[in-house]
């Protein structure tokens, strides 16, 4: 009986300990930006709740990129077109944990015209 539950146990822990669940929030400079910003890097999910953004950035999208190095970066969104308030949005990213593994830590509100972080 010991051994079943021992067995048990292990293939619960492998299962559920590979998934891991970040937090955040936006560190905002510019267009009024707010969320928070939970990853689950096995299920390749980024989502960002209560997003607000005015909208008025030029070229603008939702990056990642290591270490707020934005010279790797990778567009997890279409181009932001539109003003948003205390809105949920979500992505799947192919490959999330792969690029996670590579050093890619950081969910940004990036203009590609001017090259900056608006958060």
């Amino acid at each position: 009986m010991k051994k079943i539950l021992l067995l048990i146990m292990f293939l619960y822990i492998s299962v559920f300990s590979f998934s891991e669940k970040f937090f955040g929030t936006f560190d905002a400079k510019l267009h009024q930006i707010k969320g928070d910003i939970t990853v689950d890097n096995m299920s390749g999910a980024v989502t960002i709740s209560a997003f607000t953004y005015d909208g008025k950035g030029s070229d603008v999208y939702i990056i990642l990129s290591k270490d707020k190095n934005f010279k790797d970066k990778k567009k997890i969104s279409k181009k932001l077109k539109r003003a948003y308030v205390n809105e949920d949005v979500s992505f799947v990213i192919k490959n999330l944990d792969k690029l996670m593994d590579k050093g890619y830590n950081t969910v940004s509100v990036y203009t590609q015209k001017y090259k900056y972080s608006f958060a």
